[in-house]
Parts: C-alpha cells; structure tokens; sequence
C-alpha cells in the first residue's frame, strides 16, 4: 500500500494502519450476511441473475465472453452485458470447491469495493492535499447507505468501482508527475470500468480535459493520447460489439437504443425523474452526505480545485442523461467516491478556519450517515422469504431439467429454484404470441412441462382468463400458498 501511494504528502505509514483498520471493521461487519441468497429485498432481478450467469459459467460454458440466463428459453441464453469479471471469478472457485455458495460472489464483490475504498483515499491524497481529508473521505465512502448495501451485492458495481476509482488514481499520479506508466495502467483500468458498467465512460471528459490543461494543443499529435482512447474506449467498443454478434438477447445496445438514446435529454425534466432522485438519493446517501457535496462544491470553487470540479460535472451529466432515464438506485453508485471526498473538502476547509474542528465533525458526519444506514437502508438487505418458499415447492415438484414458464413478470424465481423457462403473459418479446391460448401453444412446443402461478395470481388485464384456461386444461401439481403448479402434459 505504501509503494502505491509514494510522492503523496504525509505519513503513509500510520495511514496504513488506519486504512486497515477501518476496511477489517467494514469486513466484520459485512460477515454475517455475507452467505445470503441473492433475491434480498433490493434489487433481487439484478442480484440473481449475475448469479446465474456465474451458475451458468460453471455448469454450462466457461467462455468469459458468453454469459447465460435462465430465462426466455431452455437453450442458449446468451446475453450482452457487461463484462463479467466477479461472475466469472466465482464459476472459477465454483468449481475448485464443489459446490455454489452465495458468499463466493459476495466476497469477490467485497473485496473490490475495498480496494476501491483504498484508491478513494489515494485520490484524496492527491487532490485535497491532506491525509486527514483522505482518511475522511475514506471513512465517509465506507459508511454511505449505497455502499453498504453494493459492496457485497451479487451485482457488477463493486468490481465496476474499483477499476473507475482506480483509473482516476493513476490518471492523476500521471498528471501530477508520474511517468507513462500509470496514464498506460489508467488507460487499460479506464477500459475495464466501461466494459463493467458504461456509465463509467463520464469520468472521461474530466480525463479529456486536465490532458489538454497538462499537454496543451501537442495533445493532438501526442500517441499517449490516442493511445489512452484506445484502451479506455476502443476495448470496450470491441467487446461490446462481439458481445452483441453472439448473444440472443442484446441488453446493452436495446436499453441504449430504446430507452437512453430516446429521452437523454429530457427526462431530466420529467416528474418521475425528480420524484426518484427526491427518494433516492436521500435513501442510498443520506442528507449529511448531499449537503456536504453540496458545500464540497463551493469549497472546490473557492479554491480552484479544477480536477474536482471536473469530475463533480462529469458525474452530473451521467445523472440527467443516465440515472434521470434508468432509474435504478445502483446507477448512482458512482457518485459515492466523489461525494465522499466532496465532503472531505468541506471538513479540510472547516480545519483551516478552527483547528481540529474538522476532525470532530468527520467524527459526527461518519456517525451520523452510519446510523442513518442502519436505520434504513441495511434492513434491505434481508431476504425475501416468500420466494425462497416458492423456489423450495418447485424444486420438490419438478426436476433439474424441466422448463417451466412463471407468471411473472420478474425472472428471479426461475433463477432462485435453479430452472430453465420463460416468463409468461409479459408481452415483451416479438415471437411470443400475446393471447392466452397463442402462448400456452407456443410454451408446449418449446419444451415447456409445467405452469407456476406464484401466489395463484396471473397479473395482467386477462391474468384472470389465463388462470381460468389453465385450470380447466391441464391438472394442478402443487397447490398451496405460495404457488400454483400445472402440469402442461397433463389432462384435467
């Protein structure tokens, strides 16, 4: 750690000590939920099936550039996603131990977020000038609701984090000095964060711009340069384009073109925009955390912190072009690292005017977003028994291989008994016939054995009809609180 952060102002030493301190507390604390299954009540689609994906490597195919679904079909579900760093680490150990359990995942994801934890403090270092504002920011980052929550989330975002913070470090060690190699290590770290997650590309225009500042127009005929692009945005441009040729189902390039590309620059002003950020952001945050970037941006100003600045404008149009569109929580992950040290900004400047009274208002602010993620965001990270109760009635009614479809718009059920199938009446694909009796026609013919209704309730305009076709067709299985089961080869 201390060869990492040389020529950084300080004790690096009793950092060390302090850093590791810290991260074995966040990891103590992390532990007892550590082996929990993925459908927990947040973000329990998302979760499992990055799950899946890593099931699937194991069992299926270990080519890293195919990753697998469990739903939409019994064959090859091959899907364009991100680059699966943690699911393929786990399929790796997966196989080496026997078996699959869920902590392999989230400790991968726990250890990159950590790692991230150690470049936020490194990025301190280097832009505010101080090791206690380092620490702050480090200990602030550690303690937000949304990384609490992501850190060990069965998700892309950890390993996502931790090659963004680390592409931004070594960014600014060349830019503050450093020789080629750290632009090269930030340009391939850069590369990996895109292919993680797209939304990572934003740093880029601070990156863009503190280059012309350091190089000038020589920019332009300078090969480090148009090597940089090359490796932070003509590797992810490959993957994403081969990923695209061999999947089924192409998520990345459908969002953008149907929804990203549509309404990037107005759903910002939308009502369902703001209404998500006013829940959200307080959520996964916290409002010590949002004042203090608040103020963390007028103590940038005052001291011409451009690098800062430039970050806090890059992450403020990937929120209106892409959080204000998505809107899920975990696309706003990547504004934790800089409102961390946003308010690290506010206590160095609070130091300067009242010696020490910065560090006891670190204390405070630590404490009080710690309390607040306590109180209301980790209770969701509790699993969802109901479907842990449906997975468990399937798994004793049907077999490894039987394809089932679920009445459900949300394919986390297939992904939580471990079955292959489909999501019926969800009138989103092209080839699937929207009527009732269509469907149930086309399930057949493509292998389908059996008909989960969970809860007994289709959902749906004609839910209640389709529900009534099956009941007079085909026998129940399974009967009971948590689902219905029919048996698609069977007769009433």
């Amino acid at each position: 750690m201390k060869a990492l952060f040389k020529k950084t102002s300080g004790s690096i030493g009793a950092d060390c000590w302090l850093l590791a301190l810290l991260l074995a507390a966040f990891f103590l604390f992390q532990l007892p939920r550590l082996d929990q299954a993925p459908w927990e009540n947040y973000d329990s689609w998302r979760q499992t099936d990055t799950y899946t994906i890593a099931q699937n490597y194991a069992q299926r195919d270990m080519n890293p550039l195919r990753p697998q679904f469990n739903y939409d079909g019994p064959g090859d579900n091959y899907v364009q996603l991100e680059l699966q760093v943690m699911p393929y680490l786990s399929a790796v150990l997966f196989k080496i131990l026997g078996r699959e359990p869920y902590w392999v995942p989230r400790l991968i994801s726990l250890l990159f977020f950590m790692g991230s934890a150690v470049f936020c403090y490194g990025i301190g270092r280097r832009l505010l000038k101080n090791r206690w504002a380092a620490l702050g920011a480090f200990a602030v980052y550690l303690v937000m609701p949304i990384s609490l929550l992501y850190s060990r989330a069965i998700m892309p975002e950890a390993a996502a984090l931790f090659f963004y913070t680390a592409a931004i470090y070594f960014f600014l060690r060349w830019y503050q000095g450093g020789g080629r190699g750290a632009l090269a290590l930030s340009g391939v770290m850069m590369g990996l964060a895109i292919m993680e997650k797209t939304p990572t590309a934003f740093a880029g225009l601070m990156i863009v711009v503190l280059f012309f500042k350091k190089r000038g127009l020589r920019s332009f005929k300078d090969p480090m340069f148009y090597g940089y692009g090359a490796l932070s945005l003509g590797l992810p441009l490959l993957y994403y384009w081969y990923a695209g040729q061999v999947a089924t189902f192409t998520f990345v390039s459908g969002i953008a073109e149907k929804h990203i590309l549509k309404s990037a620059f107005t759903a910002i002003f939308t009502s369902q925009a703001w209404e998500f950020f006013q829940r959200e952001m307080p959520l996964f945050f916290s409002w010590p955390v949002l004042i203090g970037m608040l103020l963390g941006v007028l103590c940038c100003l005052k001291r011409k912190n451009l690098p800062l600045l430039l970050w806090t404008l890059s992450m403020a149009l990937e929120t209106a072009t892409i959080v204000a569109v998505i809107r899920f929580g975990y696309y706003m992950v990547f504004l934790a690292p800089l409102f961390a040290l946003l308010c690290a900004a506010v206590l160095l400047e609070v130091g300067k005017w009242i010696p020490k009274a910065g560090a006891v208002l670190g204390c405070v602010l630590c404490a009080a977003v710690f309390y607040h993620s306590l109180t209301v965001a980790w209770p969701m990270a509790s699993v969802n028994e109901t479907i842990t109760a449906q997975a468990q009635v399937i798994q004793k009614v049907t077999d490894e291989e039987d394809v089932l479809a679920v009445a459900s718009p949300d394919p986390v059920l297939l992904g939580a008994c471990q079955r292959m199938g489909y999501r019926a009446n969800l009138r989103y694909y092209d080839y699937i016939p929207e009527e009732p009796e269509e469907e149930l026609a086309y399930f057949l013919g493509h292998g389908v054995r059996y008909f989960v209704v969970p809860g007994g309730v289709i959902p749906g305009e004609d839910g209640e009809e389709y529900l009534e076709l099956l009941q007079t067709r085909y026998p129940v299985v399974y009967q009971g609180e948590e689902c219905l089961i029919f048996d698609l080869e069977g007769k009433v």
